[in-house]
């Protein structure tokens, strides 16, 4: 009987041991997953913000495109106008 009980103490005390492990286990895991979110999160963001910057560069790039089309424009109308006039 004192040698069964024992026995079940041992497992008992095995399995509190292999379950503290793993929990131990999972906890790390955890934070170490948290850490990475946090270190994408931030890449993200700096993703994102180089994405606006880069669309506002586009957005100036077409306005300067379209002010020298008008520009092109106009000045194509005054020439065929002295044109005509002389």
């Amino acid at each position: 009987m004192n040698l069964q009980i024992k026995t079940i103490n041992n497992v008992l005390f095995a399995s509190l041991v292999v379950s503290i492990f793993g929990l131990v286990a999972m906890y790390l895991n955890y934070t170490q997953q948290s850490d990475q979110i946090e270190q994408l999160r931030g890449q993200l963001i700096e993703k994102e913000n180089q994405i606006v910057i880069s669309n506002e560069a586009l957005s100036y790039t077409r306005y300067q495109h379209q002010l020298l089309a008008e520009d092109y424009s106009r000045f194509r109308d005054e020439q065929s106008i002295n044109r005509v006039l002389h």
